[in-house]
Formats: C-alpha cells, sequence, structure tokens
C-alpha cells in the first residue's frame, strides 16, 4: 500500500504561494497535504499579494485533496479563530495535531507543538481526542503544556514503532544547513535524538536552505527535512510511504523528493 503526502510551510497567506500549491497538487496527486506552521500570518496583511483569512481557509478547504493536517507556526495566533470560524466545516473537518498524533490507514503522524508565539488560540480550539478544530472554543485557562516528557513517550509507547514515522514540527530540531540557531528547538533535537523517528519535516527558516544549498540534514538514523518558502519558486516535499499492511506500522521503504529541485531519496 502506498500513502503519497505533499507537505509545505511558511506560507504567510501568500496568493502566488497557494497558487504554486494548487498546481503542485494537480500535478502530484497526494492522499495527504500537510501545512508545518505559518500557514497563516500574525502581521498586518497586505490584500495586493496576500489572501484574507477568511479566503485563506476557503481556498485551503477546497483543494482537491481527501485528507489534510495542520501543525501550529509562530504565525497562527489570535488570527487562528478567524481562520476556524470561517472554515466550512460542513464541508470537511478542519484537522490539527498538538502534541498528538493521526492515523490515515498504516500512516502515523505526529505533530509537535511550537513554542515561539503565542498558542491560546490554537489550544481554544483544538479536540485532543479527535485532532479538529472546533467551532466554539473550550474552555481553557491556560495554554496547553508543550513538555515533550509529558505527551511523546506516552504516545510511542501507545503506537508503538509507526510513531517514529514522520515527525511534523514547525521549529527545526538541528541547524548547520537547514536551521540558523536561533531558530532552532533543542528540545526536539533531544527528542529526535532519543526516539530516532525515520522522517522529520520542518520549517520555520526560510533561507538557510537557500543559502547553504542544502534542504535536509542527517541526525542519525532520521532525515530532517526543511521546507520552508524562499522568496522564489514554490518548495515542498512530496512523499511516498510503501506499506506491507493496512493498520499502523512502519513503513517497508520512505521516498523523499524535493522541490523545485534537489536529489530523491529512499529511507
Amino acid at each position: 500500500m502506498r500513502i503519497r503526502l505533499l507537505t509545505v510551510a511558511d506560507l504567510h497567506q501568500s496568493r502566488e504561494r497557494f497558487h504554486g500549491l494548487r498546481n503542485a497538487i494537480e500535478e502530484h496527486r497526494p492522499d495527504v497535504l500537510a501545512f508545518v506552521g505559518d500557514t497563516l500570518d500574525a502581521f498586518p496583511l497586505d490584500s495586493k499579494w496576500q489572501l484574507a483569512t477568511s479566503e485563506t481557509a476557503e481556498f485551503l478547504s477546497r483543494l482537491p485533496v481527501e485528507h489534510r493536517v495542520f501543525v501550529r507556526g509562530n504565525h497562527e495566533d489570535t488570527n487562528w479563530t478567524e481562520f476556524v470560524t470561517a472554515w466550512p466545516h460542513a464541508l470537511r473537518p478542519l484537522r490539527a495535531l498538538y502534541a498528538s498524533a493521526y492515523s490515515l490507514g498504516p500512516l502515523v503522524i505526529v505533530g509537535f507543538p511550537c513554542f515561539t508565539g503565542r498558542e491560546f488560540s490554537w489550544c481554544a480550539h483544538h479536540n485532543a481526542d479527535t485532532n479538529e478544530m472546533t467551532l466554539a472554543p473550550l474552555d481553557l485557562s491556560t495554554e496547553l503544556s508543550v513538555d515533550e516528557q509529558q505527551w511523546l513517550p506516552k504516545l510511542i509507547q501507545r503506537l508503538g514503532p509507526a510513531a517514529r514515522t514522520l515527525w511534523l514540527m514547525h521549529e527545526p530540531p538541528v541547524a548547520l544547513s537547514i536551521g540558523k540557531p536561533e531558530t532552532v528547538n533543542h528540545i526536539w533535537t533531544a527528542a529526535v535524538e532519543r526516539f530516532s523517528p525515520r522522517l522529520v519535516i520542518c520549517g520555520h527558516d526560510h533561507l538557510s536552505p537557500i543559502v547553504n544549498e542544502r534542504w535536509y540534514i542527517r541526525m542519525g538514523s532520521s532525515l530532517c527535512v526543511n521546507v520552508g518558502q524562499p522568496k522564489k519558486d514554490m518548495h515542498f516535499v512530496v512523499t511516498d510511504f510503501e506499506f506491507s499492511t493496512h493498520s499502523p506500522s512502519s513503513p517497508v521503504e520512505i521516498h523523499v523528493r524535493a522541490f523545485p529541485k534537489g536529489e530523491p531519496i529512499t529511507l
């Protein structure tokens, strides 16, 4: 069984990047679309090059992909409530991960919190039992804990090796070629070193992969990929997961391709 995932980050409500995303979907026809943070933009919007938040929700909800998941970035702030409100929930659920996992057949996707920015609006709408965003905010007086020791070992114990297949996190877990030191989350570094996931996809740092001409780096047996957006050329990654079963499991092979350029890698 094969599942194809298309992953992007740092779209910042850009009309041009959304157009590029639609073209990428039409070309590669993924089963799952993953947004790894900063889909929205926390700064005042410029209508010349950005969609309004309500338009963003409408556009993304109608992309021709059956499954989609969101992970929070530092630009998903109080604007997230407007996005959730505008999302056509009757058309499709708004599925977002926060220290939680989503299973699509044999593929298990683990979504990490973001230490940067304010997370209250995200947490206020997030239903941990279903990974769906509720239209009415939940009654939360504080932000949820992002301490990985409180949730990640339990999640891996419950799901087994399948939980080490794919991790999505906005902040890079490693510097060097794919992230500046100030963008790296060292708690995620320790988590990757401890549990050795097969594939980690991040964003946040737009420039390092371009300046260093490297879109990935290896941390032990883990492959870490940055899909942050450059100023030109839509950057995204297409990943094919090959499974021998239809129940949650570790894939037999993982084929990773970066666009617009980048050699394919098989794990």
